[in-house]
């Protein structure tokens, strides 16, 4: 049977209502009167004949299904199918058929070897018939933006094969010479130099560096097997006369992840892709959002700086590398690691691998300096007591636990470079730090290393499969789960372990946010006091049926007559486009939710129908006012479907304190001496002091070189001087504010310190 006499039978096959094998259906019957026309022109004639029937679940599921067709036909370079596919779906149902194409990412070049001219095909057939198709303007905007990205696909698809080309010529110590190359960047704490060019690699992070190092690996994996020999050689002229060839291999990788950034961005969030010239240039479609982002990550940086200042004043516990200094110094670890020159000169770790050894120094619950500083980085998120911090992330896996492989690796990577500083010939000094930084550790050896740490075979076990990375997934990250399993032994860059938020990321990772919550989310009860101490009445986690429709109110609060309807998202602060876009979709979740309560609400029947069951007094109709409160800080100050999207600690401050920094003075934005309702409106409000601070940002433009083409990334930047100014102008004479929640903190964690090696 010829491949288009299958496919022609192949698209006579639909689902009916149960989801079942059906012999005719619209969308493959449209596929074929499609196919049937000679050229993209009669494509498009025909379908102005075409009369579009009325919406069903059935069609619904034939759109969704024919999604995997259209990836299918992509993947195998049929173009006529293609095109025919995604006319007929998107003409049938265009809202629900782009919604569908997005939420699967089946139009990102990256998916087909960043082939995208036969993508831009598709998104220009689209727009040719955008007259016909009864969708938002969000929706073509999408497709425009799909048709721009798909210029510099091929400016990818170069870095592409520059990535694969040098992975293939140093095939046997790529893998390796990355690994260390990006571990050792992690324990020299390397600083980055954002204004240098895109094609210098001191302009990178250490993040981005280890995100491109997983993208080395997956380039890897897709060419050659992954096993044990993948990582047993090493370029020792990597720090010499090639370094070069890894800086441009790494560089290139980076702009690569950048490319694949854009496509997220078009496709999970409201951003969008224009060009010109030789310029693509993507920012978001409401410039508050973008500015909400940068914001945002700017205020969860600044608090996780304001902790770790409080921390270095309150005398804390020895960090692990002091602790490492100060035994070499004193000679106590002289015998830890020694030269070995048996096939390749190396320094070898001689741990001993005994409990008194591991209960000393590893299983102790006592915490080191990093640990405190790890604790203070989750602290910014958290909305409990310090306490809380430690918690079970699994059955028999707590947050400790984690701390604890943390401490292991750390101290081993601590040692490791100690004892390469002590060396005296800085270039045997390079050639140890590519031999020996690496660890390979066998199987076996790991399960019994982390039941010294855990004291239980099993526990050991579970924590080993929370952190490993199988080569073969589709999508790779060290920072996440960081032990690479190679077949018989676990590869690990053991200072990228030390260091990486790696409660955080192992929740993520393994999906696991909703227990780290809790049965009860610690995020509603605060802002839920918040609210009862300034006087409203107030009710969380509130169901009831109000004029037919069932009602789930996260929040509801009521004072001097106003009623306030929140939706809460309990999400951590994202660090990827990835992230961010679960936290969007939460949030858009939310919108939906407020749109429906806000209209049921509004009706002052329906009020009196839900104070009832509230056991409220009813009174006169009140005005309705709602907000999306979120956990972390990323789209803080945006809006949707005017529904304020706040940050819940801030909106605790509002309702408590009323005060914001400024400099080291503090300024109050309420209105009068005490909290009135009317600070809690403005807030939501458009002229609210979380308008300032978008209002205080000033554009700025991240550009990428990917050959002929830039891509540029449209942002924002906040000139703190400026900002200071401008609230000190806006929210008059400073009021004395001491600033005690970091530094209680602080003091809590500091009870748990390990003794200093000289007390």
């Amino acid at each position: 049977m010829s491949d288009n006499l299958s496919h022609h039978m192949l698209c006579r096959v639909g689902l009916n209502n149960e989801g079942d094998l059906t012999q005719s259906s619209p969308v493959s019957d449209l596929v074929a009167r499609l196919l049937s026309a000679k050229t993209q022109a009669s494509m498009v004639s025909l379908l102005r004949t075409e009369a579009r029937p009325p919406a069903t679940k059935a069609l619904s599921a034939e759109v969704k299904a024919h999604v995997s067709v259209l990836a299918g036909h992509l993947t195998e370079e049929r173009p006529r199918e293609a095109i025919a596919t995604a006319l007929a779906m998107i003409f049938l149902d265009p809202d629900h058929a782009i919604s569908c194409m997005r939420r699967d990412g089946v139009l990102r070049a990256s998916r087909y070897e960043y082939r995208g001219s036969l993508i831009g095909r598709i998104a220009k057939a689209v727009l040719n018939v955008r007259d016909l198709l009864p969708t938002s303007p969000d929706r073509i905007a999408y497709l425009e933006s799909v048709e721009v990205l798909s210029r510099v696909a091929g400016n990818a698809l170069t870095l592409k094969l520059e990535v694969e080309a040098t992975v293939r010529a140093h095939r046997s110590v790529v893998l390796k010479t990355v690994f260390v190359m990006v571990n050792s960047l992690f324990y020299h704490e390397w600083i980055n130099d954002l204004e240098a060019s895109s094609l210098d690699g001191r302009r990178y992070s250490s993040e981005e560096y280890a995100e491109a190092a997983s993208l080395v690996l997956h380039t890897y994996a897709s060419m050659f097997p992954v096993d044990g020999l993948s990582f047993a050689h090493v370029d020792t002229e990597a720090f010499g006369k090639n370094a070069l060839v890894y800086d441009r291999l790494l560089v290139a990788a980076i702009r690569l992840t950048k490319f694949r950034e854009a496509e997220l961005l078009i496709d999970g969030l409201p951003y969008r892709a224009d060009y010109e010239g030789k310029t693509i240039t993507v920012s978001s479609i409401d410039p508050d959002v973008e500015r909400a982002v940068r914001l945002g990550f700017m205020q969860h940086q600044n608090q996780a700086m304001i902790r770790q200042i409080h921390l270095r004043k309150a005398d804390p516990a020895i960090s692990i590398r002091d602790m490492v200094d100060s035994g070499f110094d004193r000679g106590s670890f002289d015998q830890l690691l020694e030269i070995n020159d048996q096939i390749v000169r190396r320094l070898v770790l001689r741990l001993p691998a005994t409990p008194e050894m591991f209960d000393a120094f590893f299983a102790r619950d006592e915490l080191f300096r990093d640990e405190m500083q790890m604790l203070l980085a989750l602290d910014v998120d958290n909305f409990g007591t310090f306490d809380d911090l430690i918690f079970p992330i699994t059955d028999s896996i707590s947050s400790m636990g984690v701390f604890k492989v943390q401490r292991y690796f750390n101290f081993i990577s601590c040692a490791y470079q100690r004892r390469l500083a002590d060396l005296e010939d800085p270039a045997e000094r390079k050639t140890l730090t590519l031999t020996s930084t690496l660890l390979l550790i066998p199987h076996g050896a790991m399960v019994e290393q982390m039941r010294l740490i855990f004291g239980d075979d099993e526990k050991g076990r579970d924590i080993i499969g929370l952190l490993t990375m199988d080569p073969g997934d589709s999508h790779l990250d060290l920072q996440y789960r960081p032990f690479v399993d190679v077949g018989g032994y676990y590869v690990i860059a053991p200072h990228v372990v030390a260091v990486s938020n790696l409660v955080r990321n192992t929740i993520v990772a393994n999906r696991l946010r909703s227990a780290a919550i809790g049965p009860k989310d610690r995020m509603v009860h605060s802002v839920t006091e918040a609210l009862r101490s300034a006087g409203f009445e107030v009710e969380s986690d509130f169901k009831a049926k109000v004029a037919g429709e069932q009602l789930e109110l996260d929040i509801v609060a009521r004072r001097d007559g106003s009623l306030f309807l929140f939706e809460c998202k309990n999400a951590y602060h994202p660090v990827s486009v990835h992230e961010m876009r679960n936290s969007w979709d939460h949030i858009r979740s939310a919108k939906k939710q407020l749109d429906k309560r806000r209209e049921v609400l509004a009706q002052p029947a329906n009020q009196a129908q839900l104070f009832r069951r509230l056991g409220w007094e009813i009174g006169s109709p009140l005005p309705v006012h709602t907000g999306i409160v979120i956990a972390n800080r990323v789209f803080h100050g945006a809006s949707l479907n005017g529904h304020p999207i706040r940050q819940a600690h801030e909106l605790i401050n509002v309702l408590t304190n009323g005060r914001i920094r400024a400099n080291e003075d503090s300024l109050s934005f309420w209105l009068g001496a005490e909290f009135q309702t009317a600070d809690l409106t403005t807030y939501l409000g458009p002229r609210s002091i979380a308008a300032d601070q978008l209002a205080a940002l000033d554009a700025r433009q991240w550009r990428y070189s990917m050959g002929h083409r830039d891509l540029v990334f449209s942002s924002y930047m906040l000139d703190t001087l400026k900002w200071d100014r401008e609230m000190r102008e806006r929210y008059g004479p400073p009021v004395d504010e001491g600033g005690a929640s970091s530094r209680i903190a602080v003091h809590q964690i500091c009870k748990s310190r390990p003794r200093k090696s000289n007390d």
